[in-house]
């Protein structure tokens, strides 16, 4: 059975020092530009602890106890729906966070966080990151930055679901990823990329063939590489007329 991460299951400590554990944080964007002194006094708080893929670290509704930054592997961040399929928010990958919501406004958890790979993640708690939230600037304005990008990346996706047939969104699911994994050869399932559209594996399969047909992507198992971005983005805006629908 999957373990769940909550306030009241013991986290599990890795033998390791509190240096290593400020090097690991001063990798991640947000805590990028603090100073020495102030990352290993955050070191200190921080927890690590293994990931299984599948295992649930929070679901929607827990209590929103901490942050999670992303060591190792992947997060899936969802939102099932009563159909019982999950609507996939977000990829999260090594060196970003996660909860950044409920870590702002104590506030329950608003989405499933699943590992989509084995990792390993560096846990945050509230009680101990809202006074260096209070005491330094540069880490309130870069969590600031982080909130910013997810809206809009939630703004844009609601937006297509609304709006966009088919191809346009997992177009726009496409170029998302792409953007955050920094990548033209983008690691997802057409399932997973099914659920980020809104659609199901088997439409995104059409679309994905058809495309590669046009040899505007490549594909293999678990991975998509955008050939022709251009094209892509002309799909994502509307611009090019689908005909896999």
């Amino acid at each position: 059975m999957a373990a769940v991460m909550r306030s009241d299951v013991t986290v599990q400590h890795r033998a390791d020092t509190l240096a290593e554990r400020a090097a690991l944080l001063q990798r991640t964007p947000l805590l990028r530009r603090l100073p020495e002194e102030t990352l290993l006094k955050l070191a200190g708080f921080a927890h690590l602890k293994a990931m299984t893929r599948g295992e649930t670290l929070f679901r929607r509704g827990d209590p929103g106890t901490g942050l999670l930054i992303v060591v190792k592997g992947r997060i899936r961040i969802s939102v099932p729906s009563s159909e019982g399929r999950d609507g996939v928010l977000n990829l999260v990958r090594a060196g970003e966070v996660v909860g950044e919501i409920a870590l702002l406004d104590g506030h329950p958890r608003t989405a499933d966080a699943i590992a989509d790979t084995d990792g390993e993640v560096m846990l945050l708690e509230r009680r101990d990151l809202l006074p260096l939230l209070e005491e330094n600037g540069a880490i309130a304005l870069a969590l600031m930055e982080v909130l910013c990008e997810r809206l809009r990346q939630t703004s844009a996706q609601v937006e297509a679901l609304m709006f966009q047939e088919t191809g346009p969104r997992i177009a726009r699911a496409l170029l998302q990823l792409s953007s955050v994994q920094r990548l033209s050869s983008v690691a997802v399932t057409q399932k997973q990329l099914g659920e980020m559209a809104g659609t199901s594996r088997e439409s995104a399969n059409r679309t994905l063939k058809a495309w590669e047909a046009r040899g505007i992507v490549t594909l293999v198992p678990g991975r998509v590489t955008l050939r022709d971005e251009a094209a892509i983005r002309a799909i994502a805006e509307g611009r090019r007329a689908e005909t896999t629908d």
